[in-house]
């Protein structure tokens, strides 16, 4: 007797795909991987997509749509309905951060355009609810806190806490949504592209190399394009790198020192924990907003290494976060270890999404302001900046 062919097996691929997407990298996972994980065979699961970006396509809108749902429910500032409801459906696709932020950039650029545009929109439908609670609310500040909400939804994705309800989620949200940061300026236009250069070359390609890697990801980016990057041949990199691998490696490792460094400083000069915490958090800050492209690299490129530096890389960002929460567990000892993870995430997420956005992150003030919104986060006073 055949077997009956599920009726929800688009569903069920859609399901498998995003687990493995997400969780290996959409580079990393075949199609017969896909199907193995739904229990078909490949001329199975063509019949249902034509290949595996159309596969990516159907995955990250699902995401996309899934997760921002819950934005769309609540009247007009009804801010505790709000969260809770974007919390609920941020939670059931806690994936879409890494989805977006990581694999979606492998989409022909129209479908990444359009799906850009619907993120937006939804961004301005959270803008006007934050306008609608708090009508006091200038234009810059409801633009920082609208992505700072959207940022919290996205740290999901980077966590592996269990949470099996959606309330303290909701709770970060609302407390993103009520802060009040200090004033922001217009933003002000970037220094020209080629203003400065390194006089190194072997600096040259490793800076071009990082931000071509943070805008367009490893895979998407050849030595040609970082060779026409500097204005040289893609075989002369040969002469600095031993391989594209090489590039990568070497800004996850500047970006894995930086990290440390700033951390053994912060250490050294602080007087207690709390005051350790806060430092951190602007320390961070200020080298997210300067080394953005290299923080986008650590984050969403580290899979792509070979297996030895993956392992290393991943240890790093384990013993790196440790440091906070051991930092945090000082401060608030009562805090179970869960929340202490969620929180810490959630200031790392929104600060390398805003220092991302460059609407924001080159808005005067904005240090600043993401300091007072990681604080608050992370349960701290925020007192005056260290020297």
């Amino acid at each position: 007797m055949r077997a009956t062919r599920p009726r929800n097996r688009r569903e069920l691929i859609i399901a498998a795909a995003r687990e493995l997407f997400s969780r290996d990298g959409y580079a990393n996972a075949a199609m017969s991987d896909i199907a193995a994980a739904v229990g078909i065979g490949p001329s199975a699961l063509y019949r249902h997509f034509g290949g595996k970006q159309e596969l990516l396509h159907a995955v990250v809108t699902e995401a996309l749509d899934s997760c921002l749902a819950g934005l769309y429910p609540a009247g007009p500032g009804e801010l505790d309905v709000l969260v809770r409801d974007f919390a609920a459906s941020a939670l059931a696709r806690r994936e879409l951060g890494v989805l977006w932020q990581r694999e979606a950039r492998h989409l022909p650029r129209e479908q990444y355009a359009e799906l850009s545009r619907r993120l937006h929109a939804a961004r301005r439908t959270l803008a006007g609810q934050l306008t609608a609670a708090r009508p006091g609310l200038d234009p810059a500040h409801t633009e920082l806190l609208s992505w700072g909400t959207l940022g919290v939804a996205a740290s999901l994705a980077y966590q592996h806490v269990e949470l099996t309800t959606p309330d303290l989620v909701a709770r970060l949200m609302r407390r993103v949504a009520t802060s009040a940061p200090p004033g922001l300026g217009e933003p002000r236009p970037g220094a020209p592209r080629g203003a400065l250069r390194h006089r190194s070359r072997r600096e040259a390609l490793l800076a071009a190399a990082t931000e071509l890697f943070a805008e367009r990801g490893y895979a998407s980016v050849s030595l040609e394009d970082t060779g026409a990057a500097v204005g040289i041949a893609g075989q002369s990199i040969y002469h600095h790198f031993a391989s594209k691998h090489d590039l990568l490696a070497t800004a996850v490792h500047r970006g894995v020192e930086r990290l440390w460094v700033d951390l053994a400083e912060v250490l050294a000069s602080a007087r207690d924990h709390a005051g350790a915490l806060r430092h951190l958090v602007w320390r961070y800050i200020r080298m997210a907003l300067v080394s953005r492209h290299l923080v986008t690299v650590i984050a969403t490129e580290a899979e792509h290494l070979q297996e030895a530096d993956r392992l290393r890389t991943r240890q790093f960002q384990r013993d790196y976060i440790a440091e906070w929460l051991h930092l945090l567990h000082a401060v608030h000892p009562a805090m179970t270890p869960a929340e202490a993870r969620v929180r810490v995430q959630t200031v790392l997420t929104v600060v390398n999404d805003v220092a991302r956005t460059p609407r924001l992150a080159t808005r005067p003030g904005i240090d600043r302001a993401l300091r007072q919104l990681g604080c608050e986060l992370l349960e701290l006073d925020s007192d005056p900046l260290p020297e």
